[in-house]
C-alpha cells in the first residue's frame, strides 16, 4: 500500500521538576539549599530518509513522543535530559501543523533539508538552589519542568524525481518501468493495473535517473477509477513530464487531453520540459515512423525535438532519450513558480503572558507557571517569597499598568491568592 498522505500526533518530552531541598550538613538552621534542576525534555525532530519512499509506516501508529526530562536531586545534581525522538520521513514531504481552523506549512523536507528540529523539548525546573540569595538564604522555591502540548502535523509527501510519466491507461508505462529498471509493476491487458505511483530507477553514465510512473490519466471526470489524475500532486516536484501515447491513438489529440487535463489542475506543470513517448512503435516500419514524425511535428510544433518512439523490447530512440533526459536534469533550473518556503518552528508561537478576566488577573508567564506548579504555596513563607519574586519582575510592572489594585485576585497555575500592593 502506498501512502501519501497521513495526520499524526507528536509531543515533545516534559521538562523535568526541580527540587526544595537542603544540606543537613550546613551550618545553618536548616542547612543551605542544594536542590538540582530538572532535565530538559527530548525534541521531535523530522528526518529526511533517502532508502523510504512513501509514509506508510505511520499508517499503523499515529501517536509519537519524545522522553520527559529526570527530576533533579539533593547535592546539587541535575536530572537527566529526555531522549530526543526522531521522525524519518522521504524527500519532498511537506509538513503541516493542523489546528481547528487552518493548516500551517511548517517545512518542506527539499533536497538540501536534512535534519529538523520541528518542536523543542520542554524546559527542566531550576532547583532552590537557584534562588538563594544574600536576601533569602532558605529559598522554599523550585520550577516544575515546562509542560508541552501534543501537536498534529500532517505529513504530506510530494514525490522528487527526475522524469514523471504519464499517459492513458494501457501505453505501456509499466512496460517501460520494468525493462529499464529493477521496478516490477503489475503487467496486465487490462485498464488501470497501475493502481498508485511506481518509483524506479535507472542508471546511465554512471548517473541515477529517478523515475515515477503515475496510473492512466482520464480526461472524462466521471470515470470511476483510481487514476492518476488522483497524483497530480507528485509532478510537482519531478524536473520533466514524459507524455506516453500508444501509437495506435489518435496521438494530436491524446497529447493535447493530457495538456487539458494537467491545465485544470495547475497550469504552471505545463511549464516544465515535457517530452513525448510514443509507445508499440515496432508496429510501424521505419518509413512510416519517420513520416509519423514529420506530421506530428507539424501538428506539435513545441514538441518536434522532443518526440522519441519504443516498443515494449526498448528499442529504437530509448537511448536517446534517456541521453535526453540526462541532459535536461543536469542543466535544470527552479522555475520561480515552485515554492521556496522557509522553515518554522512550533516554538514560534505567542501569548498574551497576563489576561484579565474582571477583578481576577491571570498570569500565563510559563517561567512563572513553572515557579508556582514547582513550590508550595499553601506554605506561607513560600508565598511570600513567591511574591516578593513576583513583585521584583517585569510582571508586576504590567499588572500595574493593567490597572490591579490591592485586594484583586491573582491566579497562578492551581493558585490564587489576594494582590497586597
Amino acid at each position: 500500500m502506498f501512502l501519501d498522505k497521513v495526520i499524526i500526533n507528536i509531543k515533545s518530552g516534559d521538562g523535568g521538576k526541580g527540587v526544595i531541598s537542603f544540606n543537613q550538613d550546613s551550618k545553618n538552621s536548616r542547612g543551605g539549599p542544594d536542590g538540582g534542576n530538572g532535565g530538559h525534555g527530548g525534541s521531535v525532530w523530522i528526518k529526511k530518509d533517502s532508502n523510504i519512499s512513501d509514509l506508510k509506516y505511520y499508517g499503523y501508529k499515529k501517536s509519537f513522543s519524545a522522553k520527559s526530562g529526570g527530576d533533579g536531586k539533593s547535592q546539587n545534581k541535575s536530572g537527566i535530559n529526555g531522549e530526543d525522538l526522531i521522525l524519518s520521513v522521504p524527500e519532498g514531504t511537506y509538513i503541516w501543523e493542523k489546528t481547528l481552523n487552518s493548516n500551517n506549512l511548517l517545512a518542506v523536507m527539499s533536497e538540501s533539508t536534512e535534519l529538523l528540529e520541528i518542536i523543542k523539548g520542554g524546559r527542566g525546573g531550576r532547583g532552590n538552589v537557584n534562588f538563594a540569595s544574600s536576601k533569602n538564604k532558605e529559598p522554599l522555591l523550585a520550577e516544575a519542568g515546562e509542560k508541552q502540548e501534543s501537536v498534529d502535523l500532517e505529513l504530506d509527501l510530494r514525490i522528487q524525481s527526475d522524469c514523471c510519466i504519464i499517459g492513458p491507461p494501457n501505453v505501456g508505462k509499466s512496460t517501460f518501468i520494468n525493462n529499464v529498471s529493477n521496478a516490477k509493476p503489475e503487467i496486465a491487458n487490462y485498464l488501470f493495473t497501475t493502481k498508485e505511483p511506481i518509483l524506479a530507477v535507472t542508471k546511465r553514465n554512471f548517473q541515477n535517473i529517478r523515475f515515477v510512473e503515475l496510473p492512466g490519466v482520464i480526461s472524462n471526470e466521471k470515470e470511476n477509477y483510481i487514476s492518476g489524475n488522483n497524483f497530480f500532486k507528485h509532478l510537482q516536484n519531478t524536473k520533466i513530464l514524459a507524455f506516453m501515447v500508444d501509437i495506435e491513438m489518435d496521438i494530436s489529440s491524446e497529447i493535447k487531453k493530457i495538456e487539458k487535463v494537467l491545465k485544470d489542475f495547475n497550469k504552471f506543470l505545463l511549464k516544465k520540459e515535457i517530452i513525448i513517448l510514443i509507445s508499440k512503435s515496432n508496429k510501424l516500419e521505419e518509413i512510416d515512423r519517420d513520416i509519423l514524425k514529420k506530421e506530428l511535428s507539424k501538428k506539435l510544433p513545441k514538441f518536434k525535438n522532443n518526440l522519441f518512439f519504443i516498443s515494449d523490447d526498448l528499442e529504437y530512440d530509448l537511448e536517446l532519450f534517456l541521453s535526453k533526459v540526462l541532459k535536461s536534469i543536469n542543466n535544470y533550473v527552479p522555475s520561480n513558480t515552485e515554492e521556496d518556503i522557509p522553515t518554522l518552528n512550533l516554538e514560534n508561537k505567542s501569548k498574551k503572558r497576563i489576561i484579565k478576566n474582571n477583578e481576577t488577573f491571570i498570569i500565563n508567564d510559563k517561567q512563572f507557571m513553572q515557579l508556582a506548579d514547582g513550590s508550595d504555596l499553601t506554605n506561607w513563607k513560600t508565598l511570600v517569597q513567591f511574591q516578593f519574586k513576583l513583585k521584583s519582575s517585569k510582571i508586576s510592572e504590567e499588572l500595574v499598568n493593567m490597572g490591579i489594585k490591592k485586594g484583586n485576585h491573582l491566579r497562578v497555575s492551581d493558585y490564587e491568592f489576594t494582590w497586597e500592593g
